[in-house]
């Protein structure tokens, strides 16, 4: 019997069939849907074709995509599909009534930039959502304050394109932060992270002896007229409140700033008539979360935390979580590790310390009674010899502290200090920037990429850290990890499986390279697709131009699938199908940006990013076209 697979090209994939029989065939399904799939096989596997690094200025500057696929069905066929690269959108191009990356602020008015209006260039998660026969995109933009925006999108002739686009009105949760990298829960929706690196509340507080007093002029400096972090969150965030009563003597609590409000997981689930539901799930704790990811139980989330001298944290929900809930309610845990080797990147066993149980709207009273860090911990500085005269050290967000907490605020710590807390209770609070998840159904594992392996996932980094969990040789490029989970989707043990590999001066391509660009360089976004098949992206300046692998977890082989414009970091992977096409979105973040670094730590392609053109300077929404429906489903 004829096995039929209708592409653009008209393929069709014939088993047992005469030459006459095809060409029938042929003629009685020219009409077809140029990406629709009809076959009685089932997807075994998926080969993208490589892509070259770039050999020239031309090539460094603009995305490269694999020229095919590969796809081949239990039957012992297979079928290759030619493949471009299509942009979606531009920020601050108008779709519809709107425009995208347009910042807003909390009255849905335009932020601006000196006089033009600010348009991000830092396109984050995506999530492609289809509801009630329409079909959603939402995108997070990395700026603070932070922004979501939710697109309409079609695929019409065969052509994916967007209709309108809209700001994802945050207001009842005051806004958000530095909305980083995103998944889909089980329902249906959007889980993104704020990835709230420096709203720390030990720079809040006047007691504390970390306390930063900020100019609250908009500029992100301090009183003395010095450029600060937390001074510029602040700042940032109070560019969408409008708040003109934030207190510094009081934890820079406001009449609707607070630094507690911040850092967390926000949900996002659009409706069919274009709305959206929205949530922060202050349950997930605050930290710095890159993002979370549900597991299929509907219950157990997994959250990263990126930066420096950070945890894993896991959620599981009292009841299974079918639909949108803005009441999550459940247990907090923390990570506990013990290295079991130190080899090709190290292997851990896993335990998990409960922090504690609440619900959201338990937490987010808390954080409205304008609370402060002394209120919850007795905080001081060690001496010089590193000893704390009280309380106990703990090394957190690359700040060593003497904590002791105060009676009754258990809850408090565990949900709004929660890698304080964690590190008080023994959790291991020391990886390095920890950044995508993504579970593999195919394995019943997790995985998760650490950008670089160094610092606090050293051993005993500059004599800081109490505990010394983590005990591992620097590693500049990075790693992805694989954590097994149990029946009940707990993890028990973690290893690396895909390590970078640093060059030295004299290497061959370390003239324009630190990390070897056979291999991966500062591992961030991470999705699993399917078919034994992880895609890792990067966020680097270790390779000139930022990529993209296809990783097969049974091969353990690397192929190369996208190179980006130079400067740009990889952001927003996420697949589905739309009306029978096979969408993978890819975003350009910031190119032209970042300036990628030789292994002497020179910067030889300075010259071209000076002389990007404004076009070039957009941050930008793809995809790779020309997909078959049949690997997503």
């Amino acid at each position: 019997m004829a096995k039929i697979i209708i592409s653009k090209d008209l393929i069709v994939r014939i088993t047992a069939f005469s030459l006459a029989a095809v060409a029938a065939v042929g003629m009685a399904m020219n009409g077809c849907n140029s990406n629709s799939t009809t076959t009685e096989a089932e997807v075994s596997s998926i080969s993208f074709a490589p892509v070259a690094i770039s050999a020239n200025d031309s090539e460094k500057s603009v995305m490269r995509i694999s020229p095919s696929i590969t796809v081949g069905y239990d039957d012992n066929t297979s079928v290759t599909y030619d493949l471009t690269y299509k942009e979606l959108a531009k920020m601050g191009d108008t779709i519809g009534t709107g425009k995208i990356g347009r910042m807003t602020d909390i009255n849905g008015d335009p932020i601006l930039k000196g006089n033009d209006e600010d348009i991000s260039d830092g396109p984050d998660g995506n999530s492609l959502i289809s509801v009630g026969g329409k079909h959603y995109l939402v995108t997070h933009m990395e700026e603070a304050p932070g922004e979501l925006y939710n697109t309409e999108v079609k695929v019409e002739n065969g052509v994916f394109s967007a209709v309108d686009t809209k700001p994802v009105d945050l207001s009842v949760m005051g806004g958000t932060i530095i909305n980083c990298a995103s998944s889909k829960t089980i329902y249906g929706s959007h889980l993104g992270g704020e990835e709230d690196y420096s709203l720390n509340s030990i720079f809040a507080d006047p007691n504390s002896p970390f306390y930063v007093d900020c100019a609250l002029d908009g500029t992100g400096n301090d009183v003395g007229g010095v450029a600060n972090s937390f001074c510029k969150y602040v700042d940032g965030m109070n560019k969408y409140l409008g708040d003109a009563n934030i207190d510094k003597t009081n934890g820079y609590n406001g009449d609707s700033f607070s630094p507690y409000n911040y850092g967390y997981i926000v949900e996002v689930q659009p409706q069919a008539d274009g709305s959206t539901k929205s949530a922060k799930h202050y349950v997930t704790g605050k930290y710095t979360p890159e993002l979370a990811t549900m597991m299929p139980d509907g219950k157990t989330v997994y959250m990263s935390d990126d930066g420096t001298a950070k945890g894993l944290w896991k959620f599981v929900s009292d009841t299974k979580i079918t639909d949108f809930n803005a009441d999550w309610e459940g247990t907090l845990y923390a990570a506990k590790v013990i290295q079991t080797s130190a080899q090709n990147g190290g292997e851990f066993d896993i335990s998990w310390i409960e922090l504690g149980h609440a619900k959201d709207s338990e937490i987010e009273s808390i954080i409205k009674s304008k609370m402060k860090i002394t209120d919850i911990f007795e905080i001081s500085k060690p001496d010089v010899n590193g000893v704390c005269a009280t309380g106990t050290k703990v090394y957190e967000d690359s700040t060593v502290e003497c904590l002791t907490l105060k009676a009754g605020q258990e809850t408090a710590a565990a949900f709004m200090e929660t890698r304080k807390y964690a590190a008080l209770k023994g959790a291991t609070i020391e990886f390095r920037k920890e950044e995508g998840l993504t579970y593999d159904a195919d394995k019943n594992v997790l995985y998760i990429s650490m950008s670089e392996i160094a610092k606090s996932m050293e051993d005993n980094y500059k004599g800081l850290e109490p505990i010394n969990d983590i005990r591992l040789a620097s590693n500049i490029c990075g790693a992805v990890y694989e954590l097994a989970l149990d029946n009940s989707y707990s993890g028990t043990s973690m290893k690396a499986v895909v390590v970078g590999q640093p060059l030295d001066v004299n290497d061959t391509y370390a003239d324009e390279w630190s990390c070897h660009p056979d291999s991966i360089s500062n591992p961030d976004n991470i999705t699993y697709i399917g078919h034994n098949t992880l895609l890792i992206s990067e966020d680097t300046t270790k390779h000139v131009n930022n990529m993209s692998w296809a990783y097969n977890t049974q091969t353990k082989t690397m192929t190369r699938i996208a190179s980006l414009p130079i400067g740009g970091e990889v952001t927003g992977v996420d697949t589905a199908v739309v009306e029978d096409k096979g969408i993978l979105l890819i975003n350009t973040q910031h190119p032209f940006k970042d300036n990628p670094k030789a292994a002497d730590g020179s910067k030889p392609n300075t010259a071209l990013l000076e002389a990007a053109t404004d076009d070039q300077l957009k941050a930008t929404i793809g995809y790779f076209d020309g997909l078959p429906a049949d690997i997503f489903e």
